[in-house]
């Protein structure tokens, strides 16, 4: 039973109101829809539609809000969506319906007004992306070697002072290896800049797959010339490393044919290590590893000498 106050209220609404029950019995149209009606009071929702009426009434009971922008009304209320919400009182959802009649050119202009918001903020979004995106990019570019693909100087400089940290903070032993191509420069004087530069791409991917553990890291310095930082690694293991790679690149000298993509080249590798007890400092490990590197090249190059780096 509908009180005189919930009329009252009902009337108040400015927008046409039905309310029903769940079998879609008409039990109030306020005054707005009864204007809109003419004075006619129809007894069931399905006398107001056009469209299928058992459909609009599943759509209402299995939802307590809803948007009904496919459903048609009959003349003179063709221009108006429906919009049901279901009755709650005392906090239990009771088998009462609201039906509220919107204007077809306010409801079109609120959706239009949200699919733009959409479109915007899905712009936004996509705007977002490709500046995080270009964003990481140039970071990545930034510590990327252009040509080979492992990290460039920076990277290398950044890598060894994060390192050093880590291994003084966990006591751990670290090493360095410094590796030169032998003669390079007879390959670009002899072959042309391009092969050289086949070259060291090959050489990095040798380096790189050669270094089995995933926390070692491989750089290329200068022109020729590449390093390997080797973290929670003491002189034994740096030794070892070190002369992997050499007979890596030895056996790629007997396996690759020379031509225009190779050219047979050897590595001199100058190592240095640091043990926990003593200072360590990236100068000292570069200038020992390079001292050491040194060394190899006087002694006949295609070789591994390996230095101390502690003060």
């Amino acid at each position: 039973m509908v009180t005189v106050d919930c009329l009252a209220i009902l009337d108040a609404i400015s927008l046409p109101v039905v309310l029903m029950d769940g079998e879609g019995g008409i039990k109030v149209l306020n005054a707005h829809a009864r204007r809109l009606l003419g004075g006619s009071e129809p007894t069931h929702i399905a006398a107001l539609l056009r469209t299928d009426g058992e459909a609009f009434l599943k759509m209402v009971r299995r939802n307590r809000q809803c948007a009904h922008l496919a459903t048609r009304f009959i003349e003179p209320l063709q221009h108006y969506y429906p919009a049901s919400s279901r009755v709650c009182r005392a906090g239990e959802w009771q088998d009462c319906y609201l039906i509220e009649l919107m204007p077809r050119d306010l409801a079109v202009g609120a959706i239009n007004r949200l699919s733009e918001i959409r479109r915007r903020e899905a712009s936004l979004q996509r705007n977002y992306v490709r500046a995080r995106e270009s964003e990481r990019t140039a970071l990545s570019q930034a510590y990327q070697d252009p040509l080979t693909g492992i990290g460039n100087r920076r990277a290398f400089e950044q890598w060894f002072q994060q390192l050093c940290q880590e291994a003084v903070k966990g006591s751990l032993p670290l090493s360095l290896l410094l590796i030169d191509l032998d003669f390079f420069k007879r390959i670009n004087d002899n072959h042309g800049h391009e092969t050289g530069d086949k070259v060291l791409c090959a050489v990095a991917s040798l380096l790189s797959n050669a270094l089995v553990r995933k926390g070692d890291r491989v750089a290329r310095i200068g022109g020729e010339e590449f390093a390997v930082l080797l973290p929670n690694t003491d002189a034994s293991g740096a030794h070892d490393v070190a002369w992997r790679l050499v007979k890596a690149m030895r056996r790629a000298n007997q396996e690759v044919k020379s031509g225009p993509d190779w050219q047979p080249v050897t590595l001199s590798v100058g190592a240095s290590s640091w043990a926990p007890g003593s200072t360590l400092s990236v100068p000292t490990l570069m200038r020992a590893a390079d001292e050491a590197l040194y060394l190899a090249k006087e002694q006949g190059r295609d070789q591994v000498v390996q230095l101390r780096g502690a003060d």
